[in-house]
Parts: C-alpha cells; structure tokens; sequence
C-alpha cells in the first residue's frame, strides 16, 4: 500500500511539475518552437536512437557469450524493451528493470535468473562506465562556465570523486577477483542489518559469476567499452541534431552538458522523471543562453521517442503474461530470486 501510495504521490508531483513549466514557458512559445521540427527530422533521430539500442543489445549478447549462453537478437529485445520500460515507469533512480530483464530472460530464452542478471549487472556497468567520463566532463564545464557558490562546487565536486571511486574501485575488485558489492556492504556495516546478513551468502555466489566472466573473457570488457562508446556516440549525436534542427547553435560541450542532465534527472523519483526534466532543461537552456520553450520541446521529443519504447514494452509485457501493476509495486530485485517465483539456485 506504501508503494502505491508513493507511486501516486510522485506522479501527482510530476505532473504538477509539468504544469508548472508549460505555464511559466508558455503553451504557445513552446508550440512555436515545434514549427522547427519536422516528422522526417524526428524520424531521423528515431533511426539515430535504434542504432544505439542495436548496439547495447549486441553488448548485452557479448557478455551473454561470454558466460556460455548463445542469445539471438530475438530473444533478447523483448527482455530489454521490457527491463525499459518497467524503469522509466517505475519512481526510482533508474532502476528496477535488471530484474525483470533476468526474469523474461530465463522465461524466453532459458538463462538461468542468476547468471541473466549477472550479465545485465555487468551491461549496466559497461554502460555506465561510457557515460561517467560525460559527467565529469559536465561538472567541470558547470564549474568553469557559471559562478556557483562554494557549497555547490564543493557538492559537485565531491559526486565526481565518488562516482571516479566507485567506478575504479568495481573493476579493481573485479579484476583482481574479489568481491565488490560486498565490500561495500560490509564497509557500511549494511551487513549487520538482519535482512542483508540473510543474503550475503547469495551475494557473493552471484558476484563470483561477475569475477568468473572478467576472468575468463577479458577482451569482452574492451569490446563492451568500446560498443558503448559507439552507443554513446549515436546518442549525442541524436541530441545535437535536434538541437541543429531547432535552429540552435550549441558547442560539444553544451550538447554533452544536456544529455548529462537528461541522465542525472531521471535518478528523480518521479514515472519517468516527468515534470523534472522539463523543468530541468528549461533551466539549463536557459542558463545556456537559449530560449527556456526550446529546453522544453527538446524534451518532449525525446518523450515521443520514449513513448514509442515504452508502447512496445508494454506489448511485450502483454504477450508474457506480465502485469505492469506488481512489477512496480512489488518488485523483487534480491539476487538470485526473480519476480514472482521461488528463488533460483546459483549455478
């Protein structure tokens, strides 16, 4: 009832804020703003968009290889359309997903749930692993570029260190075949809590899957950086475009700064951080020196591309019998154990 109640409340917070923003910007500036926009150019950045997707999901196959199993292409688009989906509906950081990705996974293309979600671990960190250099690239641009009070470059400059960290930290451990997430738990003192402690064990089996894979397929990480960055590259280039096709003039850096925050709000709490990106980019755009309206058509067009995603998850949730409503709700992400089925044994 909680969840429901939190998921209620979050999405009345982003619509007010989408309300807020369209009123303070102005229907028809925003819709004057749209005359720029074509349906062939939007079509084009749609192309830009699936090339990317391509990519990560032929990641995703690498690191699958990796572990012994051979998945088409077939096999693996509903799972991460799906994975997609339940994260941008989900008020979460971002998250939520992995789960149900291992799940339809082991359902569709018989991997077993612990070794599925190792592999979408190991995806998500490749992932991440692109999009950290663009973040720090960002915080720095922001440190240059605006006078910021000293708490704020302080704060900024206290997630960049963290974040470098973290990041170094995973694939030190990883490599030199220890555990990470473990480490990290045990470094907080998470362990001690009764509901952790009971899953500690499964923890480390399931972190020794991720060490086995790094070990034994090395070149894979370098592939997977690399396919990422191709990924990556398609992605920013689709947000430079739109920006081109609004008749804007904006730097690399400008363009990495945009998409940075696309990323950073979509940690927000909120159904597909509705309302906060909006609000988000209108303030950056304009801080930027462009018109606030063209911040928030920017992001509408990336929501008629996420509606076109999310649509056809929705569909494929409906052809595996799944329901949106429980995977929100109650998700259960605990490793080794899918979503509405008794916990899988760790191979």
């Amino acid at each position: 009832m909680k969840k429901i109640i939190f998921f209620i409340l979050s999405a009345i917070l982003g619509i007010v804020l989408f309300i807020a923003v369209i009123a303070k910007v102005g229907i028809s500036n925003i819709w004057d703003a749209f005359t720029y926009f074509s349906f062939a150019k939007w079509l084009v950045i749609v192309v830009l968009y699936a090339i990317s997707f391509y990519v990560t999901m032929y990641r995703w196959q690498l690191v699958l290889q990796s572990q012994g199993f051979r998945v088409t292409m077939a096999k693996l688009f509903p799972s991460k359309i799906i994975g997609y989906t339940v994260d941008y509906l989900t008020p979460s950081p971002n998250v939520g997903g992995e789960a149900i990705r291992a799940y339809v996974l082991r359902k569709d293309a018989n991997v077993r749930f612990s070794q599925g979600l190792a592999s979408v671990v190991i995806d998500k960190m490749l992932d991440f692993s692109f999009g950290l250099p663009f973040l720090l690239f960002s915080i720095v641009y922001i440190l240059i570029k605006f006078d910021l009070s000293i708490k704020i470059i302080a704060v900024l400059l206290f997630i960049s260190l963290l974040f470098i960290f973290l990041m170094a930290l995973f694939y030190y451990k990883t490599l030199q075949q220890k555990d990470f997430f473990g480490a990290i738990l045990r470094f907080l003192q998470l362990h001690r809590l009764s509901f952790i402690s009971k899953v500690m064990d499964k923890i480390a089996k399931f972190e020794q899957i991720i060490i086995d894979v790094f070990r034994k397929d090395r070149r894979m990480m370098y592939k997977g950086l690399f396919l990422s960055s191709i990924g990556g590259i398609c992605t920013l280039t689709a947000m430079w475009l739109i920006l081109v096709f609004m008749g804007l003039k904006a730097s690399l850096l400008d363009v990495i700064l945009i998409t940075t925050l696309n990323i950073v709000t979509f940690l927000l709490p909120i159904p597909g951080s509705f309302g906060g990106t909006e609000a988000g980019q209108a303030v950056i755009f304009s801080m930027l020196g462009f018109p606030p309206e063209q911040g928030v058509v920017y992001t509408l067009i990336f929501r008629s591309i996420d509606l076109v995603k999310v649509t056809i998850g929705l569909l494929f949730l409906s052809h595996f019998g799944l329901k949106i409503g429980p995977m929100i709700f109650n998700q259960k992400a605990s490793i080794g154990e899918a979503p509405g089925q008794p916990p899988a044994p760790v191979q």
